[in-house]
Formats: structure tokens, C-alpha cells, sequence
């Protein structure tokens, strides 16, 4: 048991880096997507007004969301932020 426990211990630190740093960035170009799709049910007009604010915004997201998910301490941490986002914004889909 002990011996698991430090093997975790001497995991590499690029090992986590590298699987934190992905995860961050697929996880911010999905939410990114996401929410500009959720903004553009929430906004009245033909498809062209519709689709033009979450065209500009969707790059704008994708680094807040990215540099959101960085300054997580774990990957569970990152793992619900994401979760939890795609759910809010498929409720905001669903329900408008």
C-alpha cells in the first residue's frame, strides 16, 4: 500500500502538467462552443444577428475558460468545473 502511495509521490510533475494542461484546453474550446451556442438561442433576430456575437465571443470564452480551468489545484477540480458549465449551459438550451 505504501509503495502506491509513493509511486504517486514520485510521479513526474510534467506527467500531471501535460494531462492538466489538455484537459484545460479541450475542456475550454468545448465550453467555449457551448456557451456561444446557448447565447445564440437566448438572442431574437434572423440567424445571421444570432450567430454573430458567439462568433466573436466564442475566441474571447476560449481563453477565459482556458486560463479558468488552469488555475484549478486538481483534475477532479477541472473535471467538475467542466461538468458542471455544460450543464448550465445545456439547461440554458433546453429551456429557451
Amino acid at each position: 500500500m505504501f509503495s502506491r502511495i509513493l509511486f504517486h509521490f514520485k510521479e513526474p510533475k510534467t506527467t500531471i502538467g501535460w494531462a492538466h494542461g489538455i484537459m484545460a484546453i479541450l475542456g475550454a474550446f468545448a465550453l467555449a462552443y457551448g456557451s456561444g451556442m446557448s447565447l445564440s438561442t437566448l438572442l431574437q433576430g434572423d440567424a445571421a444577428m444570432r450567430l454573430l456575437p458567439s462568433m466573436l465571443l466564442t475566441p474571447v470564452m476560449a481563453c477565459g475558460f482556458g486560463f479558468w480551468l488552469l488555475f484549478s489545484k486538481t483534475l477532479l477540480h477541472v473535471s467538475i468545473k467542466i461538468v458542471l458549465m455544460a450543464l448550465f449551459n445545456a439547461c440554458i438550451i433546453a429551456f429557451f
